[in-house]
This record gives structure tokens, C-alpha cells and sequence, in this order.
């Protein structure tokens, strides 16, 4: 069977749980025809657990690991010198817990690249400014124009895609730092470093960058899951692309830590929507 499909995870934050509950029913099938995967900011954390065969472990884990936290920001911990977010350790615990017990060997191991996108901030910006420019421009963009696939405004601004093969990191610890990279969106997450230069969320670049998987010659197919509702005439079949977006409100938001009830509610709705878009998933495969 030819490897002639690609599938790109949008980024969103919690939001791309849905992706879960999706390739959950698709990726058995999807897996031995792909040939690249291109993934931001929390969709590089789906992957991760995905491809490295321990989502349901690691979803456990993540469950226990965030047991305890009541908010998600605290402002008064500023006041101390303290992170106002508990994100950032809950994050790399779970990443890093994906990665054991054989998920790093096997994502190393991958039979094509698995690509995660970050943003570097422009030079002539020094990087707090570029942050709260890159975040500021990127959330406006968006809601003036809400079927926009993939915004273009940051770049404009100079912010640069930085594109990393996972398959390449030398140890568990590498993937950890890049994910968490191009999901860098302070205060929630720190400005990432990849030696010495600083790295934004990718999503300033594109959230869905199907772009990327696109550079692998052979591509013929490309399944873009994105984690938010769009305008119908934004998504669905365009060229070889196929957009498939939630076809209700997602439950959860993409920082929430304090509501489990949400994750579990927003993996089912992935899974309703794989069932729901059976059908369809059936024909793209088919290449109809």
C-alpha cells in the first residue's frame, strides 16, 4: 500500500482532544498509508501519545497528574515570584510520561517524519514585545475573520517557521522541550529556547500547518483535523485537502485544567464526529 497521505493536528489546547476521540476509530487505518504528519503546539502533544502508543496511559496519567488544581490562574503569585499557572509542569510531566516505556523508541522509530511547528519571534522585536504583538495579532485576526484556515498576519509581522523531524531528537528530553516550544503562549507556557533562540507558539505561523506535511514529495491526500467549528464553506474538501472540523462547540477550552468531566466529554465528541463522518473518512481513503 502506498504511503501517499498526509495528516497535520491543528493546535488549540485542550480543544485537540477531539483529535483523540477521532484517531482513536482512524488511525488503524490511516497509519499504513501515511507519509508525513505535520502537528502544532497541542496537536504535537497528541501525537506524541498517539504515535508513540501511549495515549490511553498517558491520558490516565495526565487525570492524576492534574488532581488538585482549582484554578487555573492565580495572579497573587506574582506577588511571590511565582508562575500564576500551573500548566507548565503538568505539561512536561505528561509529556515526558507519554515518552516512557518504549513511546520514545517508537516514535523514533516511525516509518515517516512526524513534524512539530514553532515560531520565532522577529529580530528586531525584543521578545516580550514580540510575544504580546505575535498573541495580540494572532487573536484578532482570528475573530475578524472567522473562516480564515490558516491567518498570515503574524507573518507579515516576521515571524518565521522553525521545523523540527521528532524522529531526529536524540533523547526523550528534546521532543519535550520542542513540543512545549510550539506551544509556548505565556503566562499558560514559557517562551521556548532551541539552542539559545527563542520559540513561540507555532500557531503565530500557522495553526494548522498543513503546509508542512506538504513539503514531503508524493503527497496526494491530506487529512487536516482541526479543534474549533468553522463556516461550512471553510472546510471539507479543498483540492487534496480535507478539513474536518468539530460540527458542534468543543466542551472544553484550551487551558482548562480544573474540569476532567470536560476532557472526557470533548474525546467522546471526536469520537461521535468519527462516526458520524464515517462515510466520508471511507471515500477520502478511497481516494474518491
Amino acid at each position: 500500500m502506498a504511503r501517499d497521505l498526509a495528516v497535520t493536528l491543528a493546535g488549540g489546547g485542550n480543544r485537540a482532544l477531539l483529535q483523540v476521540g477521532l484517531l482513536r476509530r482512524w488511525w488503524p487505518r490511516l497509519e499504513p498509508r501515511v507519509a508525513a504528519v505535520s502537528t502544532c503546539s497541542a496537536g504535537a502533544s497528541m501525537a506524541v501519545s498517539l504515535l508513540g502508543g501511549r495515549e490511553l496511559v498517558t491520558t490516565a496519567y495526565w487525570f492524576g497528574r492534574r488532581a488538585g488544581v482549582t484554578r487555573n490562574v492565580r495572579w497573587s503569585r506574582l506577588l511571590r515570584g511565582e508562575r500564576p499557572t500551573p500548566h507548565t509542569p503538568i505539561y512536561r510531566d505528561t509529556l515526558r510520561y507519554a515518552l516512557a516505556g518504549g513511546g520514545f523508541e517508537r516514535l523514533r522509530a516511525l516509518p515517516f517524519p512526524l513534524f512539530v511547528l514553532a515560531a520565532a519571534p522577529p529580530a528586531w522585536l525584543p521578545v516580550p514585545l514580540a510575544t504580546a504583538l505575535g498573541l495580540g495579532v494572532y487573536s484578532a485576526e482570528r475573530q475578524m475573520q472567522k473562516g480564515r484556515l490558516h491567518p498570515s498576519a503574524s507573518r507579515r509581522l516576521g515571524f518565521r517557521p522553525v521545523i523540527h523531524d521528532l524522529r531526529a531528537c536524540a533523547h526523550p528530553e528534546e521532543i519535550v522541550d520542542l513540543v512545549l516550544a510550539s506551544s509556548a503562549t505565556p503566562p499558560f507556557t514559557p517562551v521556548g529556547r532551541r539552542n539559545g533562540a527563542a520559540l513561540l507558539d507555532g500557531g503565530l505561523v500557522d495553526n494548522a500547518p498543513a503546509f508542512v506535511a506538504e513539503q514531503v514529495p508524493g503527497i496526494r491526500r491530506h487529512l487536516v483535523l482541526l479543534t474549533r467549528p468553522y463556516p461550512e464553506a471553510s472546510v471539507g474538501r479543498r483540492g487534496i485537502r480535507w478539513y474536518v472540523a468539530p460540527g458542534e462547540p468543543v466542551p472544553i477550552s484550551r487551558w482548562e485544567y480544573t474540569r476532567p468531566d470536560l476532557v472526557e466529554a470533548t474525546i467522546a465528541l471526536g469520537d461521535r464526529e468519527a462516526v458520524r463522518r464515517e462515510a466520508e473518512f471511507k471515500e477520502f481513503l478511497d481516494g474518491v
